[in-house]
């Protein structure tokens, strides 16, 4: 509008001045000049409206200033943090009644031990409640009830033992001593001690009935049988009875006595290896025989006399000779065994203790060690024959063998044994030898030939 309105102010005012100078009229121009201009006019008016109006709309979109509120000074407080709850402490919130009945069952206060503790404490009495399969309140009653099955005098080695087992469950668990399950049966186990009324063992109700054969058992065994579990006892006591009784014996000290007369004449026909094996197989026919443990027999007993008497004659003076020749056919029993009445080589030469035999020979034969052992006791000339001629009486006295036949079934086990000693077709040992022709079975009449001496394939 008021463009328009300068538009007609232009051409009316140039169309006036040109009428006026013609001598025209000038109606026409003048309408016009006075249109533009009330254009232009109302048009500068619209403007300023619009005008105040935007500063109106700006001034009401523009936020006022907030007065400064005045708020009372008073003294700042610290905010105290906020603790927390310990490992004992969460735990009775979600288990109180389990809680309840630990700190009834361990009666001391929880919530004062560190939470390292306190969990170890909890996972050690859920395993040890689990074990008994019993609930935690019942436990302690559980336990003593299955320890009063024992007699009290042994509640002190009972605590021994589970004071050692205490050191595998610190190493299995990573806890402290204080709270594994063998500390609380140990609490438990002295607690039972003390109120426990003394009883009697089946031992001193038998030695204060028979006081002079409790002492010749105690001189003998040196065993403190106070300590021994009744059923051990009654086995000991029953062996000596039994002993005492087929020898006619009153007086139980002699018993030794009696041992010493036996075997003085057994050393005359068995060696000292032998004898050794010989009373272990008397100690399992005596086990057999009364179901007894087989240190609760006589015979055990009288091993053990033995080995103190070979004890006490080794306590004179040996030459390194006789020292190695008593080790090594030591060896060659042990080897035998149970074995040491029963031929090696029976219908085939097929046995396998020989072959043992053999092997400890050769491993003797063969170790360097051993010879510059034999060496240093001036055995040095004598090492091989030595095991060689120990061997030998080891088989001749138990094989129905000889040493070469063993010697040729070790080397060559897939091979027919072939010696001067044995027919090689029917077995015979009566055999003659004639230098001229060979040698000949007194059997069967075969002839065949064998070298002369020891091979020992070395």
């Amino acid at each position: 509008m008021k463009t328009f309105g300068w538009i007609c102010v232009v051409l009316g005012a140039l169309s006036f001045i040109g009428a006026a100078s013609a001598g025209h009229s000038v109606f026409g121009p003048v309408f016009w000049l006075a249109l533009g201009i009330a254009l232009v006019y109302y048009g500068n008016q619209k403007e300023k409206e619009k005008e105040e109006e935007k500063k109106k709309n700006e001034i009401a979109s523009t936020p006022k200033p907030q007065q400064p509120v005045r708020v009372e000074s008073k003294p700042v407080q610290v905010a105290e943090p906020v603790k927390q709850k310990s490992y004992w402490e969460n735990y009775k919130d979600t288990n109180p009644n389990k809680a309840k009945e630990i700190e009834g069952l361990l009666s001391i206060d929880m919530s004062k031990l560190s939470d390292k503790d306190a969990k170890e404490k909890i996972q050690m009495l859920d395993r040890f409640s689990k074990s008994l399969n019993c609930s935690i309140h019942q436990m302690k009653i559980t336990y003593l009830k299955e320890m009063e099955k024992f007699p009290a005098r042994l509640i002190p080695q009972m605590i021994e033992t589970t004071k050692k087992e205490m050191v595998n469950e610190v190493n299995m668990f990573h806890i402290s001593e204080d709270n594994t399950c063998s500390a609380l049966m140990i609490e438990w186990l002295k607690e039972q001690q003390q109120n426990a009324p003394k009883d009697e063992s089946y031992w001193e109700a038998w030695a204060r009935e028979n006081p002079e054969k409790a002492k010749a058992m105690e001189t003998l065994t040196k065993q403190n049988f106070a300590e021994m579990e009744d059923k051990d006892v009654k086995q000991t006591i029953d062996s000596f009875i039994r002993m005492a009784e087929t020898n006619g014996l009153q007086d139980w000290s002699q018993i030794k006595d009696i041992f010493h007369k036996k075997f003085k004449d057994l050393t005359k026909e068995l060696c000292e290896e032998e004898i050794l094996v010989l009373l272990d197989h008397l100690i399992s026919e005596e086990v057999q025989q009364t179901k007894a443990y087989p240190t609760n027999t006589i015979t055990h007993y009288f091993k053990l006399w033995f080995e103190e008497s070979l004890k006490e004659k080794e306590s004179s003076t040996l030459t390194p000779e006789e020292t190695f020749r008593k080790e090594y056919k030591g060896k060659l029993i042990n080897k035998i065994g149970n074995n040491a009445f029963i031929p090696l080589f029976c219908e085939g030469y097929d046995s396998p203790i020989a072959h043992e035999i053999m092997y400890l020979m050769y491993q003797y034969l063969r170790n360097e060690e051993l010879k510059a052992e034999a060496e240093k006791q001036g055995l040095w000339n004598k090492y091989m024959q030595i095991i060689v001629d120990e061997t030998e009486k080891v088989i001749e006295r138990y094989c129905h063998a000889s040493l070469q036949e063993c010697i040729e079934y070790y080397n060559f086990p897939d091979k027919k044994v072939v010696t001067r000693d044995r027919c090689p077709n029917c077995g015979s040992r009566r055999v003659t030898d004639d230098l001229d022709f060979g040698l000949e079975c007194m059997d069967c009449g075969s002839t065949w030939n064998a070298p002369l001496g020891k091979r020992l394939y070395l």
